[in-house]
């Protein structure tokens, strides 16, 4: 795949998004304000738009930011291990040393998350899929020769796109970045001579120039083990190209698919998630109007405009503190109050702001403390908070937990970064295993689903003790 037709297909992917940005552009407005400007080249540090004159209520702001920080806390915490590696065979989890290499690959690519940028990644990835429904992660080997980590990357949304196989996974990924003159030279300096600067004005330092960074399927058969193989000959492919031109400026490879395409949920036959705050957008609007106009009211009802008879001031309406106004007559100048009704506006208002913490669940992740709850209903309650935030869990799994992991476990193993495993060991047989909270909730009706069983089986042990050889003690616990 050549430069130019790189080119091409970002231009068709960007054609596409355009109906879908305009409702992104609200939302990042409204939302997340300053994160992402859709209908923006961005070539200059004056076009971001650090204003937020046209906020009014901030209610959806900071609720989807508690969500956000809740699922990284609940999820893929920094400072509890989140996951587990295990194998699909039962037997091959008794055995010693597996169990024991399994247990120091944990440790080592634990280490190496700590190590690497993967927690504010993160915290971006779920702030864009709590407001616009989809968010972009990638990983990387910092080096290519010698190991320098994991290198993890927030992929702006207003700058990258993807088209989508029938499998629903990504098959292409296509990111938009701006770099100055001196930048572009230094990250490429092999670059060649045609390249030309998009801004007019090239004597501007922070004139930007667009490349795309591209990543493809090449027609290879996936590595998957300790095979080291050249860039060009690895299954998946990478780019940089010109926007302008198709001017190719590196190449390179992957040996397994680096970008996470990462959605809260998704309509069958659209490849764009949905959103709490794609739900919300008509509320958060609404309540942002009503909040105007009732903030407009206010001022009007503190400092109400005048009405008077024709020529009836001499000179202009001093309305400052210690003012003097001439008129001609007393009774021909008044203020004009308008009937308002705050208290119906303040029903209104805060009708809006609890749809929206709902709809954001904060209503059901906040922690409610009362002093006569017992510590059972304290562990009850924690654990519905968990599972309510829950219903995504299983398309972060797929799009975001599983791919972290195990890109992560071959990178790692490949550059010797892990202990050569066992003989007899069939690494094809792993799987992964997450202990976080909020999977652990998942699996907490199964286990009070045993200890009533087991409460249960306990009445009928007193009355037939010969009942007791039916448990399988083992495997209950």
């Amino acid at each position: 795949m050549d430069g130019q037709t790189i080119v091409n297909l970002y231009a068709q992917e960007v054609s596409q998004r355009e109906n879908l940005d305009n409702q992104l552009q609200d939302i990042s407005n409204f939302i997340t304000p300053g994160r992402n400007q859709y209908h923006s080249d961005m070539l200059s540090e004056h076009e971001t738009n650090w204003t937020r004159e046209h906020i009014y209520d901030n209610t959806a702001i900071v609720a989807c930011k508690r969500l956000a920080s809740f699922i990284h806390g609940s999820l893929t915490s920094p400072y509890i291990k989140w996951f587990s590696l295990l194998f699909r065979n039962e037997e091959m989890n008794t055995t010693p040393a597996f169990k024991e290499w399994l247990e120091d690959s944990e440790e080592r690519m634990w280490k190496a998350y700590g190590e690497s940028d993967l927690d504010n990644c993160a915290a971006e990835m779920y702030l864009d899929i709590a407001s616009i429904g989809t968010g972009f992660i990638m990983v990387e080997p910092g080096g290519e020769l010698e190991w320098d980590g994991l290198d993890f990357t927030a992929m702006p949304v207003m700058d990258t796109y993807f088209d989508m196989g029938p499998d629903g996974m990504p098959y292409r990924a296509y990111r938009r970045i701006r770099y100055t003159k001196y930048e572009l030279e230094k990250r490429f300096p092999d670059m060649p001579d045609e390249v030309q600067i998009d801004d007019e004005e090239a004597s501007s330092i922070d004139a930007k120039i667009q490349v795309i960074f591209c990543v493809y399927y090449r027609d290879k058969d996936a590595v998957g083990d300790q095979k080291v193989l050249k860039p060009e000959d690895r299954p998946v492919g990478y780019k940089y190209v010109m926007l302008n031109g198709g001017v190719e400026l590196e190449e390179g490879g992957y040996y397994e698919w680096p970008v996470m395409v990462v959605r809260w949920d998704k309509m069958a036959g659209n490849k764009w998630g949905g959103s709490p705050g794609q739900d919300l957008l008509p509320n958060i609007m609404h309540l942002n109007e009503v909040v105007a106009q009732s903030s407009e009211a206010g001022l009007k009802a503190i400092d109400p405009p005048y009405v008077g008879t024709e020529r009836n001031v001499i000179g202009q309406l001093d309305l400052e503190p210690g003012g003097f106004t001439v008129v001609t007559d007393m009774d021909g100048l008044e203020p004009l109050l308008l009937a308002t009704d705050f208290a119906g506006v303040d029903n209104q208002v805060e009708r809006l702001q609890s749809s929206i913490e709902r709809g954001f669940l904060i209503d059901q992740i906040t922690y409610k403390n009362s002093p006569a709850m017992t510590a059972t209903e304290v562990m009850e309650r924690k654990q519905i908070m968990m599972q309510s935030a829950s219903t995504t869990l299983g398309r972060l799994k797929t799009d975001f937990l599983n791919p972290t992991v195990m890109i992560a476990f071959y990178m790692m193993l490949r550059q010797g970064q892990l202990l050569p495993p066992p003989e007899g060991m069939d690494i094809t047989e792993l799987d992964v295993e997450y202990v976080s909270p909020m999977p652990r909730a998942q699996k907490a009706d199964q286990a009070m689903g045993i200890e009533a069983w087991l409460n249960t089986m306990g009445e009928f042990f007193e009355m037939f003790p010969e009942m007791r050889d039916i448990v399988d003690v083992d495997n209950t616990v």
